[in-house]
Parts: C-alpha cells; structure tokens; sequence
C-alpha cells in the first residue's frame, strides 16, 4: 500500500504556470504603492475570517494519479463532503464516493493526498499579522475581468508552518513560496499558491504545491468572496497524484439547522422545531 501524505496546518498546492495577459507588461507600481497594495492585502487577511457568515456549502474532490513522467490522467474516486464554516471553524462529513452514499464498515475508497484549511488557514499564514513571509512585485494581471497586482513571497523553514508528514512514517516542516493576486483597490485576494521547496528524502515526495482560486459568492443576501475551485498536486518518487476540487451550494448555516442528505446525497437543511 502506498503511504498517504497528510498536509497538517496548513495547505501545500499546484503552482500553475498562468498564462499572462496585456496587464503583465504595465509598469510596476512604485515602492510606496507596493507598500500600499499590500498593506490592503494584509489588513484584508486579518478581517477576512470575522466577515464571514456561518455557512454550509458541498466540496466535490476529484482524485487523479499518473505515473511520474506521464501526461496520462487516470480518474480516481470523486468524493462528495458537506462544509459546514460556523463561528470561524470548518467541519466536513463524507457523504457521497462516487455517487453513491457512504455505508458503514471498512473503507473502499482510496484517498492519496489529503487536504485541510482552504478557507483561512493559507490567507492567515502568508497574509496574517503574524506573517514572516517575504514580498517581492512580480506583475500587473487581468484575472477574470478584473486587474490584479502579483506578488510572489517566500517563507524560509524557520519560520515556516507547513508541515508534511508520510502516514506515521516521516514528518517534516518546510519551507515554502507562491504567489498571490491581489485586488489593488480593496486588497482582497482573489487567487493564492504555494509550493514546497527543500522536501526532506524521508518522505518520499519530490514536489506539492496548491492553488486556490475565489470568486463572489451571495448568501443571504450579501456577496462573500470564498473559494469556488482549488487543485493540490504531489510529485512522488514513482508516481503523480492531483487532487481537483470544486466548492458550490453555498447557503446560510444557523445555529438551529438540521442536516439533510437525500437519496442523490445532497445536503439539505431544515429548521428544528422550537422546543
């Protein structure tokens, strides 16, 4: 059996090679506007988790493996996870393996990379008050429409807290670098990388990295800008696994809420009665 990777406290992911638009040759902006650009960003990063409503929402996962040095995808198992966000805290409940309702009894499913903390966790790190990251300017560039500044940051092993563990076989933490887009008028972040560098032999892997990409989402009756895709993608020493992940249904969580799943395994709510 293959030792599972589990990503703890925070998220490794794809770095993808985005392709760049006219907004990429633009003049950079002067040092003073950098400092602005990101001194927006991190105040965003800071109130980002206490403007968020309680939520739930449907995360879909699906797994994909190929060998190291092929282009050949091969489909894995799709898993279906309700999302619940109440009070700042994510939980998650499996509820569909390709398709069809999880069953008690041993699992059939095979889960090669594992993945937490899409929501806040990598804003917090890389953007936080206690962030240790290091900015550099990278670009100007149009992301849906919208005219983003790109900055790329590094965090050295010292103060990093991206920490990879091979099932109960090795730990380590690491450093890591990414990139992130930025909205130059209001600095919230509308897509986040990361990759890991200088992975310990012990582990066994070559390369992880992430990518989170948000988008406006209404619930109730205001817009939140929560993720709507992520991919995590892992370098093994005979093989390439990528996990791509989809966030939809999002809707209002109360505190009376009752959890649902019909027989198509979609969460619904209803309201407990009123004792």
């Amino acid at each position: 059996m293959t030792p599972r990777l589990r990503l703890a406290f925070w998220w490794a992911g794809v770095f993808l090679a985005w392709p760049l638009t006219s907004a990429a040759f633009e003049a950079p902006p002067d040092p003073a506007e950098q400092d602005r650009l990101l001194a927006a960003m991190h105040d965003y990063a800071d109130h980002y988790i206490s403007s968020l409503p309680n939520f739930i929402c449907t995360q879909v996962t699906r797994q994909l493996e190929a060998g190291r040095k092929s282009d050949r995808w091969h489909k894995g198992d799709t898993l279906t996870t309700t999302l619940m966000f109440n009070r700042g805290r994510e939980q998650r409940k499996l509820v569909l393996v390709n398709g069809k309702p999880v069953e008690e009894g041993p699992k059939r499913w095979h889960t090669p990379l594992i993945t937490e903390g899409e929501f806040a966790i990598l804003l917090s790190r890389v953007l936080g008050a206690d962030s240790q990251a290091y900015f550099t300017w990278s670009r100007w560039e149009t992301l849906r429409g919208k005219r983003m500044a790109v900055f790329d940051y590094s965090v050295d092993k010292q103060h990093s807290t991206l920490t990879l563990s091979l099932s109960d076989l090795a730990k380590a933490t690491v450093a890591y670098n990414g990139s992130v887009w930025g909205d130059p008028a209001t600095g919230a972040v509308w897509r986040i990388t990361d990759s890991a560098s200088d992975i310990p032999p012990a582990l066994l892997t070559r390369a992880i990295s992430t990518a989170i990409d948000y988008g406006e989402v209404v619930i109730g009756e205001k817009k939140y800008l929560l993720p709507i895709e992520a991919s995590a993608s892992l370098l093994l020493e005979t093989k390439k696994v990528r996990n791509e992940m989809e966030f939809q249904g999002y809707r209002k969580f109360e505190a009376d809420t009752v959890i649902t799943f019909g027989p198509e395994g979609t969460a619904g709510e209803s309201q407990a009665p009123k004792q």
